[in-house]
């Protein structure tokens, strides 16, 4: 029996000439690249411009784009309110400075002052304990799973690991500098504690229910007063949510989230302050803890007040605690001024600096 054969064709071969790359041609190709990247990074370094020289150190935009982030995102926030307009709005009535430009300075400023403090504290032998070290790490791990914080913006601005590090290192040991140094003067609390009247910044803590007896004009959006028939609905619906609320401890939970008449809120005030009604007013500080009063109609609606509490200290304190910061400020400030920068030296690149423009420096659109 004959066998078939499969015949098996060998590979056309191409018709094209092989050309082969001399090695020395890698070779020579490879040096060029070298070179390039070599000239590269001495271009960097050596006509890259710092920003400012502090100590003789030399501080470039890289090294402070930290700074900056914290400084643009603060104005920048104050600058959507505006619609987009605070930037190039005068910082002041007096100055022809926009904000734009004193926020760069500020900036810088804030930069210059905190390598002047680490400085300081290196000096002195300041080291991190550990736990600071631990509170930076958590810094760091925040900052960079900032939900608010995209890739793009993180490698933008080169916030790495290593980077948020360093940022977070100088302004532990900086501030402690400053507390340890504030610490030193001779500051009595008590005496500014005793300057500031407690009755003036006594605050009282209250729960409202209320209910509007006005409505929106679809015409020309103003408003204009419910008819009597809704008037007597509204009244009706909030003297329901009265006997309710009497029984119940946590008036937080009286109104439904699909309910879009009747509110609730929790807020405090002074003695002193204007948002209410003289009447209102009177009834207010008249209220013992736990007092809930019957409803009362001011001009806008309908209301029902439970007293939380008449005696709270929180704003005294507040108050108490900023006038001993804003002394203990303007005492380190002349420390500082007299004693501690001119043992420093700094310089700024002016030209380099009035190049920035603020706003488009570290934001991502």
């Amino acid at each position: 029996m004959n066998k078939s054969k499969k015949a098996i064709k060998s590979p056309l071969k191409s018709n094209k000439k092989q050309f082969t790359i001399n090695p020395i041609v890698w070779i020579v190709i490879g040096a060029i690249l070298g070179l390039a990247l070599i000239v590269g990074i001495l271009f960097d370094q050596l006509y890259k411009t710092p920003l400012v020289t502090i100590d003789e150190e030399k501080y470039y935009m890289e090294d402070m784009t930290y700074q900056f982030y914290t400084t643009e995102s603060t104005y920048n926030y104050i600058n959507q309110l505006y619609g987009g307009s605070y930037w190039d709005m005068p910082y002041s009535e007096s100055s022809d400075m926009t904000v734009r430009e004193y926020a760069k300075l500020e900036a810088i400023n804030n930069v210059v002052f905190e390598i002047i403090l680490y400085n300081e504290a290196k000096s002195k032998g300041y080291t991190l304990t550990q736990e600071e070290l631990d509170k930076i790490d958590e810094n760091i791990n925040a900052t960079l799973n900032n939900m608010e914080l995209s890739e793009e913006f993180i490698k933008k601005n080169g916030f790495t690991a290593e980077y948020l590090k360093d940022v977070f290192t100088k302004n532990t040991l900086a501030s402690r500098y400053k507390r340890d140094v504030i610490d030193t003067f001779d500051i009595d609390d008590d005496a500014i504690k005793a300057e500031i009247n407690y009755d003036e910044y006594r605050q009282y803590n209250i729960e409202q229910l209320y209910i509007s007896t006005q409505k929106t004009n679809e015409e020309d959006s103003s408003q204009e007063a419910l008819n009597e028939d809704e008037k007597k609905a509204a009244l009706d619906k909030i003297t329901a949510l009265k006997e309710k609320a009497i029984a119940t401890e946590d008036w937080s939970t009286l109104i439904s989230e699909d309910e879009e008449e009747l509110k609730y809120r929790s807020r405090n005030f002074l003695s002193t302050d204007t948002n209410f009604s003289e009447s209102l007013m009177n009834t207010m500080l008249a209220m013992e803890n736990g007092d809930i009063t019957e409803i009362i109609e001011e001009e806008d609606g309908y209301y029902v007040i439970r007293m939380i509490d008449n005696n709270s200290s929180e704003t005294y304190d507040r108050t108490v605690d900023e006038a001993i910061t804003k002394k203990e400020e303007e005492a380190f400030s002349k420390e500082y001024t007299g004693n501690i920068l001119p043992k420093h030296t700094y310089k700024l690149n002016n030209k380099a600096i009035g190049n920035l423009r603020m706003g488009r420096i570290t934001l991502v659109d």
